[in-house]
């Protein structure tokens, strides 16, 4: 999971978290990886960006396992591979 996509995920879709935002990081694997510069896409992400939180997960880079944790509910979402499970159950919704 990229560091970008953490800084847009909440779970404040479960019942009774008003905020869940933003999900402390449990890193297992991670990895550092060289990109390329993509002026178009920083552009359209900048804005979007909560800076503090970024700052924050940016020591971790990349997380290829581990968990993404409610700040609110402490309900845990599996990151498997680089790829972070925000599936509910029933009794969540």
């Amino acid at each position: 999971m990229k560091l970008l996509t953490h800084n847009m995920l909440t779970s404040k879709c479960i019942k009774g978290v008003s905020v869940g935002y933003p999900l402390k990081i449990e890193a297992k694997d991670v990895q550092v990886s060289e990109i390329d510069f993509n002026p178009e896409f920083l552009v359209r992400i900048i804005p979007k960006l909560d800076w503090s939180a970024f700052y924050k997960a940016a020591e971790s880079v990349e997380v290829i396992d581990g968990e993404l944790i409610c700040p609110e509910s402490g309900r845990k979402f599996p990151i498997n591979e680089g790829i972070p499970n925000m599936l509910l159950n029933e009794d969540e919704l």
